[in-house]
């Protein structure tokens, strides 16, 4: 799969759903073995993220590195940030950093559960940090060639995206 048509798709896909924004993208060549539909479910989730927890006019910035044998994806944003707690959480299902979120406004919280299900079953891992002077970066890290017996996407991201 080439990761960089995934995440550019994902990019636009956002710049077309919060025009406001703006909506960096520095993306290496990269390609993984994987599920198209799964990756696409993935980093769309990560897009929607960002937009949805930070203030309308938030910069957002996604940005793909890769070297020989991983692939790096990461959104970063500069909105509110998580609190320390919260990071150890939000891979989980149902969990809401912010617990005031309605599920009509906030989701179900599944978006990045789905995530962490995906990349895991791709033999990767997902993960939130600070950005650097305010903000949450999450990331994915992906390995260009995962042993083709570990990818079972179906199990582990459902049907549904969020």
């Amino acid at each position: 799969m080439d990761l960089r048509a995934i995440l550019t798709d994902a990019c636009d896909h956002a710049r077309a759903s919060a025009p406001e924004r703006t909506i960096a993208l520095a993306a290496a060549e990269a390609t993984v073995v994987g599920d198209d539909i799964r990756l696409r479910q993935a980093v769309g989730n990560l897009m929607r993220n960002a937009i949805v927890h930070t203030p309308a006019g938030t910069a957002i910035e996604a940005r793909l590195e890769a070297d020989p044998a991983r692939v790096a994806l990461r959104v970063v944003d500069h909105g509110p940030g998580l609190a320390a707690e919260a990071a150890f959480c939000v891979f989980e299902p149902f969990y809401r950093a912010d617990p005031g979120r309605s599920r009509h406004r906030g989701g179900a919280g599944l978006g990045l559960a789905i995530v962490a299900g995906v990349v895991e079953a791709h033999g990767g891992r997902a993960w939130v940090s600070e950005t650097p002077g305010g903000g949450a970066t999450f990331a994915i890290e992906l390995l260009r060639d995962p042993q083709p017996a570990s990818i079972d996407v179906t199990a582990a991201a459902g049907k549904d995206s969020e």
